[in-house]
């Protein structure tokens, strides 16, 4: 897990289309607009796809989990493109792989959230306590952190939050939460992979995905 801010290089998704391999997830930081619905979305995708926006059509699995649809149409050569998407305020990120279930979340740093109410409530005790030692100028940070990390997991998993949010539990260390335990339906937690980060100031990201390493690329389009 990194908590560094990733670097978002600045090309055209066409162009970045054409280097997604089987070894890479592109993690894409977008302005974004409620107003704008799946545009953003539909967009990037279409890039990716080789077809027009107006052509992606979008259903969702059994738990919300938007995702391409017919299956052909979500296909690039022999492999399937996979993708998720988060937003909150002014940004959204989507995560783009093949072959490779993800999740991904977004959520703007804001004050006053409650955090021990809502942790005593849906979370594990242990990451309650672990909250509660925290300075309280740090707490609510933290706090974000690891809800950001639990439904980046919940996402890949195709899950959504009425999963659960006590049934994967973290831990804290120097370097950040790390996933200690799940629920036998999320798989074993050695088996996931999770990168939290700062997509900018005053927001913060998770990405999940299980299975090998793969190297992450981060991107913005042009302004």
């Amino acid at each position: 897990m990194s908590s560094s801010p990733p670097e978002f290089s600045e090309v055209l998704p066409e162009t970045a289309a054409a280097h997604l391999d089987a070894r890479s997830i592109h993690l894409w930081r977008i302005p974004y607009a409620l107003s704008a619905g799946r545009a953003p979305l539909l967009d990037l995708l279409s890039a990716y796809l080789g077809v027009s926006s107006s052509g992606i059509v979008l259903d969702e699995e059994q738990r919300g989990k938007p995702r391409l649809a017919p299956p052909a149409a979500g296909r690039i050569g022999d492999r399937r493109l996979e993708f998720n998407w988060s937003h909150s305020g002014d940004y959204a990120l989507v995560a783009l792989a093949l072959d490779c279930a993800l999740g991904v979340d977004i959520e703007r740093l804001d004050k006053n959230l409650r955090a021990l109410d809502i942790a005593r409530r849906f979370f594990d005790p242990s990451e309650a306590d672990t909250l509660a030692l925290l300075d309280p100028s740090m707490r609510d940070e933290a706090f974000i952190a690891l809800w950001c990390a639990k439904e980046a997991v919940l996402k890949a998993a195709g899950e959504g939050l009425s999963f659960g949010l006590s049934r994967l539990s973290f831990r804290k260390d120097p370097h950040g939460w790390m996933l200690d335990r799940t629920d036998p339906a999320l798989g074993a937690a050695g088996d996931w992979r999770l990168e939290s980060f700062n997509p900018m100031a005053g927001y913060r990201g998770a990405l999940a995905w299980q299975g090998a390493a793969r190297r992450i690329v981060a991107l913005r389009p042009p302004a």
